[in-house]
């Protein structure tokens, strides 16, 4: 069992305060102390309790993911996040806001994670601006809403681009399945999911005029999303 904070100070020379400031990396402590105090800590085996750091710091050194874990994208993206976290020494909460049975509730976040990453948003726009309300930095994965940093995909450049190649194909009766639009009500909820549908829709339509080509309305259709 290694030794305690109090041995590592007493045996260093210095306070338990200084242990704590030298052992997490902070300013205002001489090299030659910060050397003294590791060396001693590690002479003891000390090791620093997260929990105590974490109180000591201000931070959780957590980030919280909002995610529907019924979808692959989902998962795509939850895989990402871990790896990353886990390099840069910092934890994940996973939070689940289940299915339509009730409203998400973003209290519970408060205070356990230093911020939230929300892929493909599962939540409404109401849900989203309570979770804005507690001042979290956070950012969203696939999704635009309006006060939220995000980061997307070209869903134009995409669409725009597959239509093209068809395009060049030969072919010139063109169809497009698309998902549900945000807010459209599809789903009984005011969603905040991505605008992915509209943005292809308007890539589909583009690719199609500057291609001469007259868009037929007979030609799209609602798919809904499988992710």
């Amino acid at each position: 069992m290694g030794g305690s904070i109090e041995e590592v100070a007493a045996l260093a020379g210095v306070s338990t305060a200084t242990v704590s400031r030298a052992l997490r990396g902070l300013p205002y402590v001489a090299e030659s102390t910060r050397r003294r105090v590791r060396e001693a800590a590690a002479q003891l085996e000390y090791v620093a309790s997260p929990q105590a750091s974490r109180l000591a710091s201000g931070h959780t050194r957590t980030i919280g993911v909002i995610a529907d874990l019924t979808g692959w994208v989902f998962l795509q993206v939850l895989r990402g996040a871990e790896a990353v976290l886990r390099e840069a020494g910092l934890d994940l909460l996973l939070y689940n806001p289940g299915d339509d049975s009730g409203p998400f509730d973003a209290l519970p976040l408060r205070k356990r994670v230093d911020a939230v990453l929300v892929p493909c948003p599962p939540l409404t726009l109401m849900e989203m601006r309570s979770l804005q309300a507690l001042n979290i930095p956070g950012v969203l994965v696939g999704a635009s809403v309006p006060g939220f940093p995000s980061v997307r995909v070209d869903d134009v450049g995409g669409a725009r681009t597959a239509v093209q190649h068809l395009i060049n194909l030969g072919h010139r009766r063109i169809g497009l399945i698309s998902g549900e639009a945000a807010g459209d009500g599809s789903d009984n909820r005011e969603t905040a999911l991505s605008t992915a549908s509209a943005d292809r829709r308007r890539g589909y339509r583009e690719a199609l005029a500057a291609a001469g080509i007259e868009c037929d309305p007979g030609l799209e259709a609602v798919g809904g999303f499988t992710w």
